[in-house]
């Protein structure tokens, strides 16, 4: 009996996936991979202070959540609306950004989203060890073996795959090798502040950001009269020995032209806290058993939004290389290259986008903290515009359930599209197509993929939609509608407005071109 216990005790803690971390992009991998039938663990830590950070999730995240099968326990959760953000960047003047009436994202804290993401994880059959850190680990031939730990004791777990999803603290991340910007030391400091009556109602649901000289502030609304304000400061630059941290919070909320003076009535309800949010990535995010997802492969600063959706987007597709090197052995070195450039492009693509408004606050505010930033960004960058403001510059990051195209082209290959008659499509003059790898489904296959010299990198499908079925459908026929139609008798069915979206980004991309008599 005793001998099989312990039989049975190996098995238990023997896996297919174990993913280490619990915030968004752990979750995403574990309920991708248990959906497809894996034995998957997950170590979800104690929930440490940085739980009550309040994040703004954007409307395009639902597309990721929705693809996981948890758009409707997260909408279900009631969390509070985010229905755009509000900014003062530099010397531009005030911006107001309004997400379209049906695209609503999510304000929360972490915390709570992590509450969410896990019972979606276990109730997709995710083996959850609440209340367990991994302390060590060893690859072998075999695979791996990792020790946790937790208030009931210790356990090695074996498992194939490691997905690193631990965050900033990258538990197996660290030792594989981190670039950090070290051009920059940046602490956040947060707090959260209730308002009786609470904030102004066209500014209840919007997320402030705010540049000043020394650093730069937001606020994210977690209710009608609560809100979580946090600064943004260099920590070389700040003087911070012998200080509380809620006074320099305060101090440095005071440098702001309107974030500060927005807490005017209101009454801090916790003490505020801090933690780093200096720049890095990882030297390499994905080998041969091992993933590094979410920020325990790169951190990006949270400047419109986009580290919950990163982290969500980089989860998932953590979880479709796992689920193809399993069920394809063969495949496995193309799906680890694959995750890796990919991570490697999101990073390059935000320290890009990132220039004109470093710039633009730069040549503003003429401080080390921006002048640094901006020469950091436009080093990794290679050159940029000094024109932008930051949520317009980082919306468009590369995500493989959407296009990576700037959405101003796109939307300008659409308005041209419906000021015409006929649609005239012939074949963008530019047009290749090669095979290389992409994801199909849920897994990474060799497929004919689609570029131009507008987009070298090639991609096959946008919103679900088979790029090569809609030229051969668009090429065919002048109206949209009977195009759209004879698209859906031929491959599998999309709504009109994914369609659109897929031919404007065709147009956009180069892959199609208007004929010269399309009116």
């Amino acid at each position: 009996m005793r001998d099989r216990l312990r039989l049975r005790d190996i098995e238990l803690n023997q896996v297919d996936v174990l993913v280490l971390g619990a915030g968004p992009a752990g979750c995403a991998a574990a309920i991708l991979l248990a959906r497809r039938s894996h034995r998957v663990m997950l170590v979800s830590p104690e929930t440490p202070i940085s739980g009550s950070l309040a994040v703004s999730i954007p409307p395009s995240a639902r597309r990721v959540l929705e693809e996981l099968g948890a758009l409707d326990s997260v909408d279900a959760a009631g969390l509070y609306p985010n229905l755009g953000n509000s900014v003062i960047w530099a010397d531009k003047p005030p911006r107001s950004e309004m997400f379209s009436n049906d695209s609503k994202g999510y304000h929360t804290d972490l915390a709570t989203l992590e509450r969410i993401l896990l019972e979606v994880a276990a109730q997709a059959g995710v083996i959850v060890h609440h209340g367990y850190s991994a302390r060590s680990a060893e690859q072998t031939k075999r695979g791996w073996s990792v020790r946790c730990e937790g208030a009931e004791g210790s356990r090695v777990i074996q498992s194939t795959w490691v997905i690193d999803a631990s965050g900033r603290h990258g538990v197996i991340a660290r030792g594989e090798g981190r670039q950090v910007d070290r051009s920059t030391t940046t602490l956040a400091i947060i707090r959260r502040w209730k308002l009786e009556g609470g904030w102004p109602e066209a500014d209840r649901h919007l997320t402030y950001i705010e540049s000043y000289d020394t650093g730069w502030a937001w606020s994210v609304p977690l209710g009608d009269d609560l809100r979580c304000y946090t600064v943004m400061i260099d920590q070389r630059e700040t003087e911070l020995a012998g200080c509380d941290l809620s006074d320099i919070l305060d101090r440095e909320l005071h440098r702001t032209v309107h974030l500060g003076r927005s807490r005017n009535g209101a009454k801090p309800v916790d003490q505020a806290w801090a933690c780093p949010a200096s720049l890095y990535q990882a030297t390499r995010y994905a080998r041969p058993g091992l993933i590094l997802a979410g920020d325990a492969g790169s951190f990006i600063d949270p400047l419109s939004s986009f580290g919950v959706k990163k982290a969500l987007s980089s989860g998932w597709l953590a979880g479709i290389v796992a689920n193809t090197a399993l069920i394809d052995p063969d495949m496995t070195e193309a799906s680890v290259n694959f995750f890796d450039a990919r991570e490697k492009l999101v990073y390059r693509r935000y320290r890009e986008n990132s220039a004109p408004f470093f710039q633009s606050a730069a040549q503003s505010h003429g401080t080390s903290y921006w002048i640094e930033r901006a020469r950091s960004a436009n080093k990794a960058a290679g050159g940029a515009s000094d024109s932008g403001l930051p949520q317009a510059a980082i919306r468009h990051q590369s995500d493989l359930l959407e296009s990576n195209l700037p959405e101003a082209d796109v939307r300008a290959a659409f308005d041209k599209i419906r000021a015409k008659d006929r649609l005239g499509a012939v074949r963008g003059a530019t047009l290749r197509i090669f095979e290389g790898p992409g994801v199909a489904g849920h897994r990474i296959v060799m497929e004919q993929r689609l570029a131009s010299a507008h987009w070298p990198s090639g991609m096959r499908y946008i919103r679900g939609v088979d790029l090569l079925q809609l030229i051969e459908a668009a090429i065919s026929y002048d109206q949209v509608p009977e195009g759209w139609a004879a698209y859906n008798a031929s491959a599998a069915a999309v709504t009109l407005p994914d369609y659109l979206t897929a031919l404007s980004t065709a147009f956009a991309a180069g892959f199609l071109e208007h004929d010269m008599e399309a009116s």
